[in-house]
């Protein structure tokens, strides 16, 4: 009989013909390697859930295999090994498991008591003291964009409505489009300017000197006419509008509250410390 096969004997002689991963009252052993033994509480802890009798005894065949080689190598580590380099690995477990505890510890406080709600009227205030921090990586612009089947014979009503600055002529031309666009918006949201221009067939390659110097753009394809008027725009590094790093700034605004909590709550216990006098500073 095989290594694998007296694995998977051994294996079902412990859980019987139920599957590998129910439970059992007993934590039976497994394996053992030395001094060291693997139970069946750790094999239930790493074997996926939800799969096969069949995959589970794969797996758990696989992970003794593993796991015995593991120890089998360990022993030659520790006899071969010197004791500076093991006293220095046991100094890294034991800083990773201070680690381990102080985040798991950390992140219960923040669950329990952290404040998570972020209201626009906090974003807003965040963005005007730091405004100057958020800076375009392209062009955005607010503008009137109309898509129109090329079948219309309106082009010159439409042309007129969108380029003037009566507030008639801009609720005439929304109610065209209403009817007749087969897309359209009406310049109320900042929109990156390159995102707005793929909606078109019209191509621009340095589109902040575009802006400096156009306002108006018409464009055709085999289907549709395209209209757009720049009512504003904001070139590359300029100062981006709130819309776009809105979340950006809730997790920041979070991100604060998270470090504010956890340095609270180490001066509490530091202080708190020091009031019962719990801890000794020698000076040799």
């Amino acid at each position: 009989m095989n290594f694998k096969l007296i694995i998977v004997v051994t294996l079902f002689s412990f859980f019987g013909c139920n599957s590998i991963l129910s439970p059992k009252t007993g934590d039976n052993i497994i394996a053992i390697v030395g001094s060291n033994k693997l139970r069946t509480s750790q094999l239930e802890m790493v074997t996926p859930k939800n799969i096969s009798k069949v995959d589970s005894v794969f797996f758990v065949q696989n992970y003794i295999e593993k796991w015995i080689k593991n120890q089998l190598l360990l022993e030659k580590a520790e006899i071969n090994l010197d004791n500076k380099i093991q006293k220095n690995i046991e100094l890294m477990i034991d800083n990773y498991r201070t680690s381990l505890l102080l985040y798991q510890y950390q992140q219960m406080i923040i669950q329990q008591k952290m404040d998570t709600a972020v209201s626009d009227e906090q974003i807003n205030e965040y963005y005007n003291y730091n405004a100057v921090n958020f800076k375009l990586d392209s062009s955005v612009v607010k503008a009137i964009y109309i898509q129109l089947p090329k079948s219309l014979h309106s082009k010159s009503s439409v042309r007129k409505w969108i380029r003037s600055n009566k507030e008639d002529d801009i609720i005439t031309l929304e109610d065209y489009c209403y009817q007749n666009a087969h897309n359209f918006d009406m310049g109320e949201e900042w929109i990156y300017f390159g995102d707005l221009l793929k909606k078109t067939p019209k191509k621009i390659k340095n589109q902040d000197r575009f802006l400096r110097n156009n306002k108006y753009i018409e464009a055709t394809d085999s289907l549709y006419k395209y209209y757009i008027a720049v009512l504003d725009y904001k070139l590359t590094n300029d100062t981006t509008p709130v819309i776009f790093v809105r979340n950006k700034i809730h997790d920041i605004i979070i991100n604060h509250r998270k470090v504010k909590l956890i340095k609270d709550l180490e001066n509490n216990i530091y202080n708190d410390a020091v009031d019962k006098k719990r801890f000794t500073i020698l000076n040799n």
